[in-house]
């Protein structure tokens, strides 16, 4: 205790030291003076003792007026600090401080981090709302350049809201020419198929930021006070050549208006975003997760004066609707559930939960209150809305906002998962609040770990390796694992039929592939177990779902669903239950796994390297046993199917079985095992008119033991019902004579180089058709697209078959010239 106190005393009196030397300069050359009259004083002639006694006089009088001055200086600033937190408004200050700081840190550390956030936001932006005259835009370049934007060049200032929130107001202006955004444009309607390039060269947004702190530090919530003035500036053309945006206005106001669009609806008041400041970093990137919504009640509902004036006109005199039945419909994106109809006047008590499902880091729930029309539940009519918004914080905690009454600000965190965070929104469009509960359920990251309610973040903490500053998320790049994704069951699906019921399938999208589940007739909880193979692709690339209700006049909308992929682990089994969105009813479940580097893993790789596991003299044998539920394809309600059966460039069919949705073929195929892909493709047989086709499937046959017989069942893809029975054997034959490596390289030398130059040209004929085909069917173009592509499939099979048969004859002619002049060198 006592050392702290003597430091005390030593640091009070190096202060004092200091502020004399400040005031009096002189002060270091006067001390030895006085020092050397008290030495002629003590020792040489002793006058007094009278300079001890003036030292320590002018010492107390210094101490004193040092103490006065700290004393002032601190109540100074105790006024200052009250002024500031008192007064509504401050004076304005300038900030050129600040923009000297951001000059200097804009290229090397900010600009690349808000490049590798807007990114990938900005591409699912542009596929969402882009124009008639554009088919598609793909970001290839994307940077701000080195010059930041200005802020508080013409007035900066805090303000006080509701006597207690202070408010930092601040001018915002951004005028470049120095960004650079490449858009790769495909051209829609008269110019369909030409490509070009969108250069966005130049922006101009001047505004009034407001900025909030919020949770006593741990947040601050920004937005700007009204629509900020936005330009953009545009270069259009193709090739090398680029042209002024007057060219193409229609892309220049596109552009502008989605800026102001998405800046209206995410960060002008009333609309905030969050800047969360975390205690402590864990390197987390959450990527998505599960919210629970509890509406319980609402209290004071009254809808606007003019609407209200209207119900009492209609009503003689009444006063509202307050014995009508009430809901509230909760948005997220594009997932909607509602409550149950509700009475209880003005203030209905619900007390119900639903789950909503996030696809980031952050998100907003949006809710609408509606009330039961006068005719009998035909028409609702909107009381009123509000939104809470979410944020995913790095140090595992979740923080939760909204807007109060009088535009204050409504904010809470939870620390963990589990935590149930209470708030009561006041409605946008109407007088009344809407109280409501939400707690995160579980939050998913990209390193596969989860935090669900039983998670604390001080027991496990992932390191996560973070990107290096100036790169780009690499979207649709392969990762060289296969998924498989088994679609089990869905539940209380939307009915689409007269009858109460509908015919659910499925189609999955993932990256540029597509496939498609069997039909299920007549259910509402279908059941269809069908497992597929997808390639891993790497940047988030989510799998999407649609649910199709079949039709014969058109198949109509079930709902769809989007779910993340990152952080699978092999070896585990991902199974989750995924609600459709745009609809408001039904889910989905799914099982995801990853397959290993064994066994299937092995057999994939070499499926997809074309090595011939089978060996010299191996056949491949497949038996068409028959198919049922075909799709119609006669006015007479039946067909006359027969099977096409493609292997490499070897194309062999069955027999025609007239006039039936059941045939049976019973009929065995035989090929020379490749490697090649099969595919059996199902044709309806018209003598006048071309055949069309009523489905196919593609047959996997590279991990099919030797000699072993496989039966299956396969449905059809490309048509809502139909499957095909066969039967597969690989069937491998004992060598009967060894050839040496001399001899296979003197009899095959012409014929390996040319037949693997044609197999390579046309398996990248097939798979540039197959990838247009795909791509067709993900963008629900027109069915003349797609035929057109099969007969142009066909057309080049039929010209391979040729080219190869040609082949083969002359490769067959080399050997019997060379056999002749053996046999001539022989007899000579």
């Amino acid at each position: 205790m006592a050392k702290f106190m003597v430091k005390g005393v030593a640091k009070e009196a190096q202060q004092l030291w200091n502020n004399l030397v400040h005031e009096k300069p002189v002060l270091p050359y006067l001390i030895p003076v006085f020092f050397l009259a008290w030495v002629l004083e003590r020792w040489i002639i002793p006058f007094s003792n009278w300079i001890p006694v003036f030292v320590t006089v002018w010492a107390t009088l210094q101490y004193g007026k040092y103490r006065r001055q700290q004393t002032v200086e601190d109540l100074n600033n105790r006024w200052k600090r009250h002024i500031l937190c008192s007064q509504p408004t401050t004076p304005l200050e300038p900030c050129e401080w600040l923009n000297k700081l951001l000059m200097t840190v804009w290229p090397n550390f900010i600009e690349p981090k808000i490049v590798r956030k807007l990114l990938s936001s900005l591409q699912k932006k542009i596929k969402e709302k882009k124009p008639k005259t554009v088919h598609s835009l793909e970001v290839q370049d994307f940077t701000f350049g080195t010059a930041p934007p200005m802020l508080g060049l013409q007035r900066t200032y805090w303000s006080m809201e509701d006597g207690s929130q202070p408010v930092l107001h601040m001018g915002f202006e951004w005028d470049t020419n120095e960004m650079s955004v490449l858009l790769a444009a495909k051209l829609a309607g008269p110019l369909r198929g030409t490509s070009a390039r969108v250069v966005i060269n130049s922006i101009h947004i001047k505004g009034d930021l407001r900025i909030v702190p919020i949770l006593d530090g741990q947040g601050i919530l920004y937005s700007f006070d009204t629509t900020p003035e936005v330009k953009v500036g545009i270069a259009f053309g193709s090739g090398s050549q680029s042209v002024p945006q007057t060219e193409l206005p229609v892309l220049s106001t596109w552009l502008e208006n989605l800026f102001i669009d998405t800046l209206n609806h995410t960060m002008v008041e009333p609309r905030r975003r969050c800047y969360p400041l975390p205690s402590v970093d864990l390197k987390k990137k959450a990527v998505g997760g599960i919210l629970s919504v509890t509406v319980v009640s609402a209290q004071n509902l009254l809808r606007e004066r003019s609407e209200l004036g209207r119900d009492n006109n209609n009503s003689n005199g009444s006063l509202g609707r307050k014995s009508q039945g009430k809901f509230v419909e909760i948005a997220c994106e594009d997932l909607m559930r509602k409550t149950r109809m509700q009475g209880g006047g003005l203030s209905p008590v619900w007390d119900e939960t639903i789950d909503m499902v996030l696809h980031d880091n952050t998100g907003t729930v949006h809710f609408n209150v509606y009330e039961q029309g006068p005719n009998n539940n035909v028409k609702f009519d909107f009381i009123g809305s509000c939104e809470v918004k979410i944020k995913y914080v790095d140090d595992d905690s979740t923080l939760f906002w909204a807007v109060g009454n009088k535009l204050s600000v409504l904010a809470s965190r939870a620390e963990h998962c589990g935590k149930e965070v209470t708030l009561t929104v006041p409605l946008e469009n109407a007088t009344g609040e809407l109280t409501v509960k939400l707690a995160l359920k579980e939050w998913q990251f990209a390193d596969g770990s989860k935090a669900v309610a039983s998670y604390m973040p001080s027991n496990i903490i992932h390191m996560q390796q973070q990107t290096m500053l100036g790169t780009y998320p690499s979207l649709n790049v392969h990762t060289g694992r296969k998924l498989k994704i088994c679609t089990v069951e869905g539940r209380n699906l939307a009915p689409m039929d007269r009858t109460g019921k509908s015919d659910p399938y499925l189609k999955l999208f993932y990256g540029k592939m597509l496939r498609k589940t069997k039909t299920v007739n007549q259910d509402l909880n279908p059941l269809w177990n069908q497992e597929f193979i997808f390639q891993e692709l790497g940047g988030g690339e989510y799998l999407k779902i649609k649910c199709y209700d079949a039709d014969r006049f058109g198949d109509e909308n079930l709902g769809c669903a989007r779910v993340n992929l990152q952080g699978l682990v092999e070896g585990q089994v991902k199974d989750v239950w995924v609600p459709l969105e745009k609809i408001k009813q039904g889910e989905i479940h799914l099982r995801i796994e990853v397959l290993g580097r064994d066994g299937d893993w092995d057999c994939l790789q070499k499926q997809e390297k074309g090595t011939v596991a089978g060996g010299e003299g191996a056949t491949v044998e497949v038996v068409l046993v028959e198919a049922r539920d075909l799709v119609a394809a006669d006015w007479g309600g039946t067909s006359d199917p027969y099977v096409s059966v493609r292997y490499g460039n070897i194309k062999k069919r069955t027999k025609v079985v007239y006039k039936t949705l059941a045939p049976q073929w019973g009929q065995t195929l035989e090929f020379v095992d490749d490697g090649s892909p099969m595919v059996l493709h199902v044709k309806d047989y018209n003598t006048i008119l071309p055949t069309s086709s009523i489905g196919h499937c593609d047959v996997s046959y590279e991990c099919l033991p030797p000699n072993q017989t496989v039966d299956r069942w396969l449905p059809l893809q490309g048509v809502n019902t139909g499957e095909i029975h066969f039967q597969l054997t690989r069937r491998v034959l004992e060598k009967q004579s060894p050839v040496t490596a001399g001899d296979v390289v003197k009899m095959n030398s012409g014929t390996i180089s040319g037949n693997t130059k044609l197999q390579r040209n046309a398996g990248k004929v097939r798979s540039l058709i197959r990838k247009a085909m795909t791509l067709a069917e993900e963008e629900e173009e027109t069915e003349e697209i797609k035929m057109m592509l099969e007969e142009l499939e066909n057309a080049e099979e039929e010209r391979e078959g040729i080219i190869s048969q040609l082949q083969r004859d002359r490769d067959l002619l080399v050997g019997k010239v060379k056999e002749l002049e053996q046999a001539m060198s022989g007899v000579l």
